[in-house]
């Protein structure tokens, strides 16, 4: 199965990719006997000062999750060949996407079995280029599945992110959760969104 997660919190993580919530629950499915391979998006960082260079192709980074196991990097360009190989060889494939607006990226989320967004509901509305993404993934894979985090559900903000995703996309789900919380309670609820009652056949 491949799972990629998206989230904005991703980014403030990304000088150690092992610890984020994409990372909690590849190790977690690992620990329940899964063979996973953990792909992390790097992102373009900035040089003596100056502005990351955006068009730049970005990288990926890829291990196992076991005991010895070392990042490598993967080319944006080597990413489809990487996952063809990785599910032959793989139970899980874990993917942590902190920018989706590249082609690479575009192309792991139309491969995925699910995708998770993380929103923050104090700033959706300036992320409209979700909907789009999400749409975009979905030509190419139409049946794709979205389980959507959203940290408050409760709020006018929050009622009003569930009715426009709700209206716009078809086969989505709704987690109260944010992304950004990595303690046990957190990593097991979205594990238990995720796995369970998993058919064999969808998370072989």
């Amino acid at each position: 199965m491949i799972l990629t997660i998206s989230s904005p919190t991703s980014a403030v993580t990304s000088s150690d990719p092992l610890n984020s919530m994409a990372a909690s629950i590849a190790r977690r499915r690992a620990r329940a006997g899964r063979n996973v391979l953990f792909i992390y998006k790097k992102t373009a960082t900035p040089r003596n000062g100056q502005q990351p260079d955006m068009a730049a192709n970005d990288s990926w980074l890829a291990t196992a999750i076991k005991t010895g196991a070392e990042l490598r990097e993967v080319a944006a360009e080597d990413i489809a060949a990487e996952l063809a190989l990785a599910k032959i060889q793989y139970h899980d494939i874990v993917v942590d996407m902190p920018k989706l607006e590249d082609a690479s990226s575009l192309y792991v989320l139309a491969t995925a079995q699910l995708a998770v967004f993380a929103i923050q509901t104090s700033q959706w509305h300036t992320d409209r280029q979700l909907l789009s993404t999400i749409h975009a993934a979905r030509t190419w894979n139409p049946d794709l599945p979205a389980l959507l985090l959203v940290d408050d559900m409760q709020s006018a903000a929050g009622q009003g992110l569930l009715s426009t995703f709700s209206e716009q996309l078809g086969n989505v789900r709704f987690l109260q959760l944010s992304a950004s919380r990595v303690d046990d309670a957190s990593v097991g609820a979205l594990y238990h969104s995720i796995y369970a009652g998993c058919a064999a056949a969808v998370c072989a």
